[in-house]
């Protein structure tokens, strides 16, 4: 459905587990400077894969989340890691990757002063 669209065209900060998001709502994710997620959550992350290439090919940048619904979803750098390279992705997308989430929390941050 629209769901991705709408919540893109709404400017929001990230796009948790976006799924098989399409070429048109990543040239406007990257327009938006929305991020997209890639997730470790298993019922998520069957699509990483696609949206790890969707956001590379746009220019969207992307963060790393757990969609965490208990302690037991909790990862390690290093499991993070290896979801980031599960995906497609390469040891440089996981330094940018890291340091959009930083980025993404100090603009929060500043914003919510």
């Amino acid at each position: 459905g629209g769901t991705n669209a709408a919540f893109i065209k709404a400017k929001i900060d990230v796009l948790a587990h976006p799924g098989l998001v399409t070429d048109e709502e990543s040239k406007l994710a990257a327009k938006n400077s929305v991020h997209f997620e890639i997730t470790s959550r298993r019922s998520h992350a069957l699509s990483n894969g696609h949206v790890g290439a969707m956001a590379k090919k746009h220019g969207v940048k992307l963060v790393i989340d757990t969609d965490t619904h208990s302690p037991g979803d909790l990862i390690t750098d290093e499991t993070a890691f290896k979801i980031i390279l599960g995906a497609g992705l390469d040891k440089n997308d996981y330094d940018t990757i890291k340091s959009n989430a930083v980025n993404l929390l100090k603009k929060i941050s500043t914003k919510h002063r």
